[in-house]
């Protein structure tokens, strides 16, 4: 992920780099909008797909969108509270 983002982890705010926001997030996935738009999330024959692994999230905030013009005001903007690798952590206290 780090060579994805060409970040040197040299601290923990390097870390948390990483994956602070969808944008952040995606490139260090390697997902692009050329090759994985329009995939099947719900299908383990697609190439980008989430698979369910158990885990029940908790105190989960809906936080307003942030960086986009449209459909700014749609709820569409999930993020677990308190978890540093979210961007615009501010929303979240």
């Amino acid at each position: 992920m780090a060579r994805a983002r060409d970040i040197a982890l040299q601290s923990p705010r390097d870390l948390i780099r990483l994956t602070s926001g969808p944008g952040r997030l995606a490139e260090a996935f390697g997902i692009t909008r050329a090759r994985d738009h329009g995939c099947d999330l719900t299908s383990p024959d697609s190439g980008l797909w989430i698979g369910e692994e158990g885990f029940r999230a908790r105190n989960i905030r809906i936080t307003p969108r942030i960086g986009i013009r449209r459909a700014t005001d749609r709820p569409l903007r999930y993020v677990l509270a308190g978890n540093t690798f979210v961007s615009g952590t501010k929303a979240l206290r």
